[in-house]
């Protein structure tokens, strides 16, 4: 078939498109045919606000290599109908919240110079004593010998042999008894009517929402081109965005108005711009009505002005990558000891070989973070860590911090692509880190098992993890959200020793 220029007008799916490489490619059946490739397409060419899966329309024009060329191109607008479906097919078993109210046991020995190996405080309620830190003793054995009850930081010990209801006798039993039975609960205590007027709550959610210039069929070759369109994929983050209605909305990858995604009529924001014509930024997006901003205001980092130490021995190539972090200083309006937070988000480098500057981007960020505002933090957003690498234990093992979802990361899932590397990928890389010393979980939204994906989508045990960017769900990963209560300051108390 011979195709010549003209003014003919083709329909066709845009079916990538960088603006860091500056071109694209159109995919189109009726050229394809004529020139056995698609079609490319300039940057200068690409109407504003197309990414990849818009459906566009173009004239043709051929290269001197005789290779086809959109050369007029306009962007078919989604009907409103479509928009409505695409918002109503939000799977709503994402976005299911759990209960954290879950109890266990454990049973101790205690001997002449033991130490139980726990920081706890008495302040954190009266029914309970918040455990603060696990450093070694006769807990941290236990944790070693059932690594499925393990005692963590944010429990609370509610019970001990019998005794119950009061934390100060639930104090002088373990320091009393020789064999302690301690029932612990994991997540919130629940307050009495007396405190319950001086815990303010809070729910936070935070989310990769993948910008339109990473949904590519090259990316996700398996995804209906249909799925991957912007129009479509951002009314699907603002349903679930609304149905969430987060007093604290972290995001990232964001490449659009915050009213495309809903966000203008109830909440205030700040934003962190990726540098170099990146599309995609940070965004902490808050309700106004309940939270206004503290007096240190926010701040932006970009971790490319933070090269990491001449130790690292690596080159500006290496490390610097265009990522950056954000933080606000929020005081909840309600709140009559108006007391801040500091709310803090980054998206860190992706690329599997640069764990070391991922490591270096989170000390950086949790650094400014720390002498930004308030000591009552909260941390998140899509790390690209997995649980036990290098950047996480930084975080749990050195910033007094939690992560709401600690006892579930190896098991989690919060990203997910059948299509890179063989088997694809599916693992948890996005957290929310929290202080126990100034906030408690009442409940956390449920993150699906790689098995609880496969049952969902009808595959095999030994078949790669489905992809959760879907008909049903616009990004390809999930949104992690919590409702945390803001406690009274936490004494902690000195580890406990017994002669």
């Amino acid at each position: 078939m011979e195709m010549e220029e003209g003014q003919q007008v083709f329909t066709g799916l845009l079916k990538s498109f960088s603006p860091k490489d500056g071109y694209g490619f159109i995919a189109c059946p009726v050229l394809f045919d004529a020139f056995g490739r698609d079609v490319y397409v300039h940057q200068d060419k690409v109407p504003h606000g197309a990414c990849a899966g818009c459906t566009v329309e173009f004239t043709l024009r051929i290269s001197t290599r005789g290779q086809p060329q959109a050369h007029q191109v306009f962007l078919v607008q989604e009907s409103a109908d479509d928009l409505i479906g695409a918002a109503q097919a939000v799977n709503k078993d994402y976005l299911t919240f759990a209960s954290d109210m879950s109890h266990y046991t454990i049973v101790v020995h205690k001997k002449k110079g033991s130490r139980l190996g726990i920081d706890v405080d008495t302040t954190h309620g009266t029914a309970g004593l918040l455990v603060d830190a696990v450093k070694g003793g006769l807990v941290e054995e236990w944790n070693k010998n059932h690594p499925l009850m393990k005692v963590q930081a944010g429990d609370h010990i509610i019970e001990v042999n019998g005794v119950v209801g009061d934390a100060q006798a639930v104090l002088a039993e373990c320091q009393s008894a020789n064999r302690l039975s301690m029932r612990l609960l994991r997540g919130r205590l629940e307050p009495s009517n007396d405190d319950r007027s001086c815990l303010p709550s809070l729910q936070v959610v935070s989310w990769n929402v993948l910008a339109g210039a990473y949904a590519s069929l090259k990316m996700y070759p398996n995804v209906d081109p249909a799925i991957l369109r912007a129009p479509r994929r951002r009314a699907q983050v603002a349903a679930a965005l609304a149905h969430l209605s987060a007093d604290v909305i972290c995001l990232q990858e964001v490449d659009c108005s915050l009213e495309e995604l809903g966000l203008c009529a109830e909440y205030d924001s700040c934003t962190a711009q990726r540098p170099q014509g990146r599309c995609d930024r940070c965004v902490i997006a808050w309700k106004r009505d309940r939270l206004e901003v503290g007096k240190a205001g926010h701040r932006a980092i970009l971790f490319d002005d933070h090269p990491p130490p001449a130790a690292f021995e690596c080159v500006p190539a290496h490390y610097e990558t265009g990522n950056v972090g954000l933080a606000v200083e929020l005081r909840l309006r309600s709140d009559p000891g108006k007391r801040c937070i500091t709310v803090a988000t980054t998206h860190l480098c992706w690329e599997p070989h640069k764990m070391d500057v991922r490591a270096w981007q989170l000390h950086a960020f949790f650094s400014m973070v720390s002498r930004f505002a308030s000591p009552r933090i909260l941390l998140c957003g899509d790390l690209n860590s997995q649980p036990r690498t290098q950047p996480h234990q930084f975080l749990a093992q050195g910033c007094g911090l939690v992560s709401a979802y600690q006892d579930m990361e190896s098991d989690a899932v919060t990203n997910s692509n059948a299509n890179v590397n063989p088997g694809g990928f599916a693992a948890m890389i996005d957290y929310i880190w929290y202080s126990p010393k100034w906030f408690s979980i009442r409940k956390r939204l449920h993150l699906p098992s790689c098995d609880e994906l496969r049952a969902q989508a009808n595959v095999m045990e030994n078949d790669p993890v489905p992809t959760l960017l879907s008909a049903g769900w616009p990004s390809d990963h999930l949104a992690l959200s919590v409702v945390l209560e803001l406690a009274n300051p936490v004494m902690v108390m000195d580890d406990w020793d017994f002669d």
